[in-house]
């Protein structure tokens, strides 16, 4: 596929692409030194190319223990784990884990500090959530950090309670998270490394060649992609993302990694709010079944908005998190404000995730050309719980409207935000084009988009979001060379059928880094 047509053939030197088409072109004009990879009539797309995901943390958590929902079924399928995990290390040595998702238990609850205090009281225990807004804590971990039922909920982030007024080892957002965040060592830089390594391991089985990191919370981190870099262990290209307490330092350039087309900072990132799954998500109006609850705001607007004038001041792309609408509206009255200053920028400030955002929204966001990456998972592994519980059948069946931003001509960006959901682009693909949920469930088939649509968010439109539309996103003569070679076209076969096509090999800068 190059450009939107089909070739045979494709040649590649230095790491770019030298010709397409077909096989006996390619020849004929392939110059002393370049490789002709005849494709013997395979699916090659361009490298698949995620825009959301948190790479080192996926990697790191590679070599964690596995509480995630499945395999587990039962909040006792997972105390167990954890206690095999524990049994196997030194006691008072920290226990972390990620990927517990209570909408995949039968319980369909969150687990408790007593859940965790059933696996080990020696050691300190957290286990993410797979939405990465919650963490859960034993009560070792709740008694040194001093959190009892006295302690005021941090500015941004809950301490979860029961009807007692006591702690539950719940903790919502960031804020309440990093209020035990000092007995979880931070990785060292060898560990860092290694997770990079690991994780793009994972990335090019599923054709990713290019991944952005949207959360990069310490100067470490970037360290360490240079090192994986320059030691020939980085596997994909990346393109990190700065959390916002970052942005002084990366203004002042003690901040900051050579670039190349391995490596380059891509902006800074904003988190607005927390997720619909937490009850975290700032919506308009209430939740379904909590007319209480409206979600957390984790940046106050006024400090959201400095930060967005800043980094826009300074030429710097933000990308904000927005899972609910309200919060979606804060980010835009932000950003407009920013680019009014400078309208003639090619700022391409991004919003994340945008799961309920509203027509008019998607007004705003095109008029300001603004580029929404749509974590559209979310249909699949969340939708019949925001249909039953969450949002109700309204508003859930319009959850990431992919059909209403291809109408509008927009460019966008789809995502798995791995950890939180696997890194598959083929699956995520699939969830925007069929968008069936986990029971069987059409979830707002009006909001389908086609195969080839689809494919523009992981790949010529993906481009756009890191200003790569040059080098990356399509198979063109200049281009890098990163292609992935599927078993089957994705826009030839069935649609249930796209999931479960396979990925023969991945070519990153003309090197075969993945064989099936």
């Amino acid at each position: 596929m190059a450009g939107g047509g089909v070739v045979e053939a494709v040649s590649m030197l230095d790491g770019r692409i030298v010709a397409v088409g077909s096989t006996d072109q390619v020849v004929g004009s392939a110059g002393d030194g370049a490789e002709v990879v005849d494709l013997h009539g395979a699916a090659v797309l361009p490298g698949f190319i995620e825009t959301h995901m948190h790479p080192v943390m996926v990697g790191l958590g590679m070599a964690e223990a596995v509480t995630s929902t499945p395999p587990h079924k039962t909040v006792a399928d997972v105390v167990a784990s954890l206690a095999d995990f524990a049994a196997a290390r030194p006691e008072g040595s920290p226990i972390t884990s990620w990927g517990y998702d209570d909408s995949g238990i039968a319980e369909r609850r969150h687990l408790t500090r007593h859940d965790l205090d059933l696996a080990t009281t020696t050691h300190p225990v957290r286990v993410q959530h797979s939405s990465g807004h919650i963490a859960y804590v034993n009560t070792l971990v709740l008694e040194r950090a001093g959190i009892d039922r006295h302690t005021p909920d941090p500015t941004g982030g809950r301490i979860v309670r029961d009807d007692a007024g006591e702690p539950t080892g719940e903790l919502q957002e960031p804020a309440a998270i990093a209020m035990v965040g000092r007995q979880f060592p931070a990785p060292g830089p060898d560990d860092l490394v290694d997770a990079i390594e690991r994780v793009a391991a994972r990335c090019l089985s599923v054709g990713v060649t290019s991944a952005h990191d949207l959360f990069v919370t310490h100067p470490g981190q970037l360290s360490a992609m240079a090192a994986a870099r320059d030691s020939g262990r980085l596997g994909i290209r990346f393109t990190p993302y700065l959390a916002w307490h970052l942005l002084d330092g990366l203004l002042a350039g003690d901040i900051a990694v050579a670039p190349d087309d391995w490596l380059r900072i891509g902006g800074l990132k904003l988190i607005s709010d927390g997720s619909i799954q937490g009850y975290t998500a700032c919506l308009s109006a209430p939740y379904f079944d909590r007319p209480d609850a409206t979600g957390v705001a984790v940046l106050a607007a006024e400090e959201l908005t400095d930060l967005v004038r800043r980094s826009h001041d300074a030429g710097v792309q933000v990308a904000v998190h927005t899972n609910g609408d309200a919060a979606i509206d804060v980010a835009l009255d932000a950003i407009e404000a920013a680019i009014s200053s400078a309208p003639e920028r090619d700022h391409r400030h991004r919003l994340e995730h945008v799961q309920t955002v509203r027509e008019d929204q998607l007004d705003r966001i095109a008029a300001a050309g603004i580029l929404p990456s749509v974590f559209v998972n979310h249909v699949y592994y969340w939708g019949d719980r925001h249909r039953d519980r969450f949002l109700g059948p309204e508003r859930a069946a319009r959850i990431s409207p992919l059909r209403s931003v291809v109408d509008r001509g927009m460019t966008f960006g789809l995502h798995c935000d791995c950890p939180v959901t696997p890194v598959d682009p083929l699956f995520t693909i699939s969830a925007a084009v069929n968008r069936v949920t986990s029971s069987g469930r059409e979830l707002g088939p009006e909001q389908r988009i086609s195969p080839a649509e689809a494919l523009r968010g992981y790949t010529s439109d993906a481009a756009r979001f890191s200003f790569e539309e040059d080098v990356k996103g399509t198979i063109e003569p200049g281009k890098l060379a990163d292609l992935v070679v599927l078993d089957s076209d994705p826009c030839a076969v069935e649609p249930a059928a796209i999931a479960e096509i396979g990925v023969q090999h991945t070519i990153v800068g003309g090197e075969v880094r993945f064989s099936r």
